[in-house]
């Protein structure tokens, strides 16, 4: 007999599809009971379970067992909807939270070691600014991470007049859909800015320049560049970037819990670059996403060509925004070319989007 509710789940079997399918998961016994809406049911010994936070806003827990065929099976829940399972069965989601005690009290004694002894402290975080502002980062909670991208949204609208209509803002949400993954709170901003720019705030803001439509040929090199950018978002690239350039006494009011300030440098996030290895790491996060959306990888690639080509020509003229705060270098663009054909031969699906209506709607 169930000693818990049924909840919703999304259930991943060992070489199945990026996309998954729906199911209930319930607890029966010493088993966890699976019911997917498309397969017969499992049932899992909880003995053989392992369970992880997921997300770049740990929004989801990730349920994990061996396949009797190799790899694992999978099942994501949500953090809203797991607390009946975690009401039963504490001792699946012990590692977990413990992880997360463990990390709170080191804070809280980095804390008191910064009152104790403040001139080596500020020393020694000087010599390691990163180290510090990774702290800083992993302590902001997904609350005031919207706020931040709230902030950016609010001077985006400032400087330009947002498209919320017609077939390229269509096609701009269909491409976010398409590539975010459950559970995911992400926004799709257009906005009609020449510029061929695109940029990601935290809290899962994204927005694009109807420049960028314009130079791009195809649904899936703005895929590429769209989930180039929500991989900022979920490796915190851009939370970090924003710590950074505040300085000290911003971090030091981080530390303390006053986040205001950090609101502010948000509305720099445009201009603000990003290092080769955070871009290398989106890159290949990036490549990872539109393989789980089935979306050709090589439309990331063909757009920073197109990139590579115009930071050519343009050491006469303007280069694309782009590549102020996303540098197109030689080095990448190789490493591109060898991760999309090393990545090649996984099935694909073509984006149903009209390009050159698109583009028509744009001039």
């Amino acid at each position: 007999m169930s000693q818990a509710a049924p909840i919703p789940a999304r259930f991943y079997p060992a070489g199945g599809d990026a996309h998954g399918h729906p199911a209930l998961v319930e607890l029966a016994g010493d088993a966890l009971q699976v019911l997917p809406e498309d397969s017969p049911p499992r049932q899992v010994p909880l003995t053989g379970l392992q369970a992880a936070t997921r997300g770049f806003n740990h929004s989801q827990w990730a349920i994990a067992w061996p396949a009797e065929s190799g790899g694992q099976h999978m099942l994501l829940i949500d953090e809203a909807a797991v607390g009946p399972l975690r009401a039963v069965a504490p001792a699946l989601f012990a590692g977990g939270e413990g992880a997360r005690r463990r990390s709170s009290r080191r804070f809280l004694v980095g804390i008191t070691l910064l009152a104790l002894v403040p001139l080596l402290v500020v020393v020694a975080l000087l010599a390691s600014l990163d180290h510090l502002t990774d702290r800083v980062v992993a302590r902001i909670p997904p609350s005031v991470e919207r706020q931040i991208g709230a902030a950016v949204l609010a001077r985006t609208r400032l400087e330009g007049r947002l498209i919320d209509q017609g077939p390229a803002f269509e096609a701009v949400q269909a491409i976010g859909r398409r590539l975010a993954r459950p559970g995911e709170t992400l926004e799709f901003h257009l906005t009609e800015r020449p510029e061929i720019n695109a940029f990601a705030a935290p809290g899962g803001v994204v927005v694009v320049n109807s420049g960028l439509l314009k130079r791009a040929a195809s649904a899936e090199e703005v895929a590429g560049v769209l989930a180039h950018e929500i991989a900022h978002v979920e490796l915190r690239h851009s939370l970090r970037q924003i710590v950074r350039s505040a300085g000290l006494r911003v971090i030091f009011g981080a530390l303390a819990g006053d986040y205001d300030a950090l609101g502010g440098w948000a509305a720099q996030l445009g201009e603000l670059k990003f290092s080769r290895d955070a871009e290398r790491e989106a890159d290949r996060r990036g490549l990872e996403r539109l393989a789980e959306a089935r979306v050709d990888p090589a439309g990331m690639l063909r757009f920073f060509e197109t990139l590579e080509k115009a930071e050519a020509a343009g050491k006469a003229g303007q280069l694309p925004a782009l590549l102020s705060t996303h540098p197109a270098t030689q080095e990448r663009i190789i490493w591109l070319r060898e991760a999309t054909t090393t990545a090649g031969g996984g099935p694909v699906e073509p984006l149903a989007i009209d390009w050159r209506a698109v583009a028509g709607s744009l001039r």
